[in-house]
């Protein structure tokens, strides 16, 4: 059944069955930037009001290596939020314990049947994941299945779906009104909302801006963490001035970047554009190097037709859950206007299809939207990645 009925019965039919699982133990994997951080924190609140112990752990990419450790042992309720949709098929798979998998996201997915499975993604009822509903907003509509009371964090949900390009519209709107409703937040004049909840009194683009950057810049200093206690009891001063001390050091590696490229230009491929940050992000996760194409899409220096392609360097650790066996190369894409349009159009193929593609033929792994994808391979692996991706982009 599509529509937003049907979604709000599977909600429904997914919080009676974690209730009725007898479950008591969670692990919740999430995205690190601020719809992963706002919809972790929902997911948490959500299985905690279902007496769930629940333990957080934040990725920039869905690692198989974690997913495999997780869903062994004895069953837990395993929440892939902001992440996971891409990979339903090996969650699946790996499910040796029989744990209960909520996936609870937006990007593009494969529809599976499986009874351990709860794939609550809109695109499955006829909603866009990249206009639609964010990850927060399934989150929150989650919260709102298991307690009609923890609508008192509708505003989280706001300040998630800001990652979607746009006016706000359809599923996201839900939460807007109840938070209005509530008087979480009001319109603040500039066609921006003021948040004034529970320990919080700024913009709703603030609040975003200060958790994406606790969560990627800060990914391996604890930042998610303090990000997701943001969310739930507000900003503290020290938390602000964390973000602020981050944000400056982002900034620098972003102008050392912009000179770099002024200077040598991009790396020209026939239908692609390329560059290696190599440890120019050092101490920071891999979601700076998107963040940072995402801007770039917009400047001069880049062709407007072909694919742009940005890869950095990260370490093998994965904060509150252990080590890869190896380094990684983080391989972020972005579709510049004019190639976005093609995309659109059904001219150039999408990049939620050609990144992880390539990604899988060198032994890695990656997802995404249609204009902006992402993924990992091993270091050493560049030259042929690109080589499958500049065949693949043709």
């Amino acid at each position: 059944m599509e529509g937003l009925q049907g979604f709000l019965d599977r909600l429904q039919a997914t919080a009676s069955a974690v209730r009725e699982s007898g479950i008591r133990e969670a692990a919740v994997l999430h995205h690190d930037e601020a719809d992963g951080l706002t919809s972790a924190a929902l997911t948490k609140l959500a299985l905690s009001s279902l007496g769930l112990e629940t333990r957080l752990i934040c990725l920039d990419k869905l690692y198989p290596e974690v997913v495999e450790d997780i869903e062994t042992g004895r069953p837990r309720v395993v929440a892939y939020v902001d992440l996971g949709s891409g990979h339903i098929d090996w969650l699946v798979k790996a499910n040796s314990a029989r744990n209960l998998i909520l996936v609870l996201d937006h990007h593009d997915t494969s529809s599976i049947r499986d009874p351990m499975l709860h794939n609550l993604n809109p695109e499955l009822y006829g909603f866009s994941g990249e206009k639609d509903a964010s990850s927060a907003t399934v989150a929150y509509l989650f919260c709102k299945a298991v307690d009609t009371g923890l609508s008192s964090y509708a505003h989280l949900a706001t300040i998630g779906s800001l990652e979607l390009p746009g006016e706000t519209r359809a599923l996201n709107l839900i939460a807007i009104k109840d938070a209005k409703d509530q008087g979480l937040v009001r319109d603040s004049g500039k066609g921006d909302l003021k948040i004034e909840a529970k320990g919080m009194n700024l913009t709703r683009t603030r609040a975003s801006s200060l958790l994406n950057v606790l969560g990627s810049v800060g990914y391996y200093r604890n930042g998610p963490e303090m990000g997701i206690e943001a969310c739930t009891t507000g900003f503290s001063r020290q938390t602000i001035e964390t973000a602020k001390g981050l944000e400056e050091e982002r900034k620098q590696a972003n102008r050392k970047m912009l000179s770099t490229i002024a200077k040598d230009g991009l790396s020209p491929r026939k239908n692609l554009q390329w560059f290696h940050a190599h440890d120019n992000y050092k101490g920071m996760g891999g979601k700076v190097v998107g963040s940072f194409c995402s801007y770039l899409r917009y400047q001069r220096v880049v062709n407007p037709v072909k694919y742009l392609i940005g890869m950095m360097d990260i370490p093998p650790d994965i904060p509150g859950w252990g080590r890869l066996p190896s380094s990684m190369v983080k391989v972020s894409g972005r579709a510049p206007q004019i190639l976005t349009n093609l995309i659109e159009r059904g001219t150039k193929p999408p990049l939620s299809k050609i990144l992880p593609e390539s990604c899988s033929k060198i032994g890695g792994f990656g997802d995404g939207h249609s204009v902006a994808a992402s993924g990992v391979f091993p270091v050493g692996k560049e030259e042929i990645f690109l080589g499958e991706m500049d065949l693949l982009a043709a």
